[in-house]
C-alpha cells in the first residue's frame, strides 16, 4: 500500500471512528442540553471533558505515527476515558464506545490478542459501572461485546487485505525492475554484437577497401587502375549493404521496444481499456519512440483525469513519410479542458522539438478526446 494510500485511508477510518462516537454520545448530548436525567441522575458537564480526551485519543492514534508502545498507551487511554464516563453517567450504553477502540486495536494485532484486548477493556468498563449503588448492567453489555468482536474481525480483514496489496505491490516492483535488467542486458548484448561485427567484418573490409584504393592510386597501367576501382566499388557496395541491415535491426528492436512499452501501459490502468495498434512495417529513431510513449502516457492521464472514459484507442502508424500517434478515447468530451495544460504544453514541446505537429480537441466523428502527434523522419537514420 501506498504512503498517499495508507493515509487516505486513515484519515477515512479516523473521520468514520468520530462520527460513531458522536453518534452515540448524541442522547447525552441531548439530555444535557434538555436537563432531562439518565437513570434518574442528571449529566454531569464533566462527562464531556472525559469524552472529549477520548476523541482527541482517536485523533491521535489514527492520525499520527506514533511508536509501537505510545500507540498502545494511546489505545488505553481511550479504554480510561470510556470507564471514566461510565463512573460518571452509569448508563450500561457507554460500554458501545469500546467498538471503535476494538476496531484500532483489530488493526494493528492478530485477532487474538485483539480478542483479549476487548475482553479486558469490556471487564474494565464494567467495573467502573458496578461502582454506582445501583449499577446499570444489562443485555447492553453482551450486545456491545459482541459487536467488539465483529469490528475486530473486520479489522483483521481489511489488515490482511492491506497486507496483501503491499506485498503485491513489492512484488510488482520487483518484477518491473527485473524486466527493466532483463531488457538492459539485451540492449547490452546487441550493442556488444553490433561493436564485435564492427571490429571483425567491417574493419577487414574497410581495410581491403583501403588497400584497393591505394594500389590504384599508385599503379600507371590504366587497365590495373581499373580492376582494382572494381574491386573498391564491390567492397564499398557490400559494406553499404551490411550497414543497412545493422540499421534494420536497430529499427527493428525500438519498434519492438515502443510496443512493449506501449502494451505494458495499457495493462497497468484497469479503466479505460486501451487497445494498442502498430503498424508491422513501423519504423522509428529511440528519440521518436520516446517521445511518442511519453505522449501516450500522458493521454491515458487525461482520460483517467478527465474524460471518464471507458475505451482509450493508441494508434502508432507510418504516416507522410513520419510516425504518426493517435489517442482517441469514448468519454465526456465536455470535461477536458481545452485551454491547454502543463501535461498538453509538455507534449506539444517534446513532439515539436523533433520537428513534428500535435493537435488535441473533441473528436468530431463521436463523444471523446482526441491527441493527434506527427514526428517527420527528421532524425532517422536512411534506408
Amino acid at each position: 500500500m501506498t504512503n498517499m494510500l495508507k493515509a487516505r485511508q486513515n484519515w477515512l477510518f479516523c473521520i468514520l471512528a468520530l462520527a460513531t462516537a458522536v453518534a452515540l454520545a448524541w442522547p447525552v448530548f441531548e439530555r444535557f442540553a434538555t436537563g432531562d436525567t439518565i437513570r434518574g441522575e442528571p449529566v454531569s458537564p464533566y462527562w464531556f471533558a472525559a469524552f472529549g480526551v477520548f476523541a482527541v485519543a482517536i485523533v491521535a492514534s489514527m492520525l499520527l505515527e506514533l511508536p509501537r508502545r505510545l500507540h498502545w498507551l494511546v489505545l488505553a487511554l481511550q479504554v480510561a476515558a470510556v470507564a471514566t464516563m461510565a463512573l460518571i453517567v452509569n448508563w450500561a450504553m457507554m460500554t458501545t464506545f469500546l467498538m471503535i477502540v476494538a476496531w484500532q486495536v483489530g488493526l494493528i494485532t492478530t485477532w487474538r490478542r485483539a480478542t483479549v484486548w476487548a475482553v479486558a477493556q469490556t471487564v474494565a468498563v464494567v467495573a467502573a459501572l458496578a461502582q454506582a449503588l445501583d449499577p446499570d448492567l444489562c443485555w447492553v453489555i453482551a450486545k456491545a461485546f459482541a459487536l467488539q468482536l465483529l469490528v475486530v474481525f473486520t479489522a483483521q480483514a481489511v489488515r490482511r487485505e492491506a497486507a496483501t496489496a503491499e506485498k503485491l505491490a513489492r512484488t510488482n516492483h520487483e518484477l518491473r525492475s527485473a524486466q527493466a535488467v532483463l531488457a538492459a542486458s539485451v540492449r547490452d548484448a546487441e550493442r556488444l554484437r553490433i561493436s564485435r561485427e564492427l571490429h571483425d567484418a567491417w574493419g577487414h573490409e574497410l581495410t581491403a577497401l583501403g588497400l584497393q584504393l591505394e594500389i590504384a592510386s599508385h599503379a600507371s597501367d590504366e587497365g590495373v587502375v581499373r580492376q582494382h576501382v572494381t574491386q573498391a566499388k564491390g567492397l564499398s557496395k557490400a559494406l553499404l549493404g551490411k550497414v543497412r541491415d545493422v540499421v534494420s535491426t536497430l529499427r527493428e528492436a525500438e519498434r519492438d521496444e515502443l510496443d512493449a512499452a506501449l502494451r505494458k501501459l495499457a495493462q497497468s490502468v484497469p479503466v479505460p481499456r486501451i487497445h494498442v495498434a502498430l503498424t508491422p512495417s513501423l519504423r522509428v529513431t529511440e528519440d521518436q519512440a520516446h517521445a511518442l510513449l511519453r505522449c501516450a502516457q500522458e493521454a491515458v492521464t487525461n482520460s483517467v483525469r478527465h474524460a471518464q472514459a471507458q475505451n482509450l484507442w493508441l494508434s502508432v502508424s507510418q504516416d507522410a513519410g513520419g510516425v504518426r500517434l493517435l489517442a482517441e478515447d469514448d468519454g465526456s468530451a465536455q470535461l477536458q479542458d481545452l485551454v491547454p495544460g502543463s501535461g498538453l504544453l509538455g507534449m506539444r514541446e517534446r513532439i515539436e522539438s523533433l520537428g513534428g505537429r500535435l493537435a488535441a480537441g473533441a473528436r468530431r466523428e463521436s463523444s471523446g478526446f482526441s491527441i493527434n502527434a506527427w514526428l517527420p523522419p527528421t532524425g532517422a537514420l536512411p534506408a
